[in-house]
């Protein structure tokens, strides 16, 4: 994850940005144990590209989170709280295509993580 987590965070390339996130994207699903023992940072790293100016990598990192969500399920409970944040923020302030994935990805974490927390969440923000 070091290494996915220095594409993402080191190079300002739109190209290995992108990359990067499809690479998260497919070890949620083939190697969820990888991203686990480091799943703040890993979540923090893809949170911080959904804001990204450039709609397309924005677009990627939101389903990212939502594959994230759909796999690691409840095991995204702690982070719930910054994804929900920066998933309203979009739905509120970006172009339709970006706030329909942020929209579709809120849906998928109310149905994947814990009931509770999803409803704090949300209420909180």
């Amino acid at each position: 994850t070091a290494l996915v987590e220095r594409k993402i965070n080191l190079l300002p390339f739109r190209e290995l940005k992108e990359k990067g996130l499809f690479t998260i994207k497919h070890l949620s699903g083939s190697h969820s144990e990888v991203l686990l023992c480091r799943l703040h940072e890993v979540c923090w790293a893809v949170t911080s590209e959904v804001t990204n100016l450039r709609s397309k990598v924005s677009c990627s990192a939101i389903v990212t989170l939502g594959e994230l969500l759909v796999t690691l399920k409840k095991d995204m409970d702690s982070e719930v709280d910054e994804v929900a944040r920066v998933l309203l923020q979009m739905v509120s302030s970006s172009p339709e295509f970006v706030q329909k994935a942020a929209s579709q990805t809120l849906g998928i974490m109310v149905q994947n993580v814990t009931p509770a927390r999803a409803m704090t969440a949300l209420m909180d923000m």
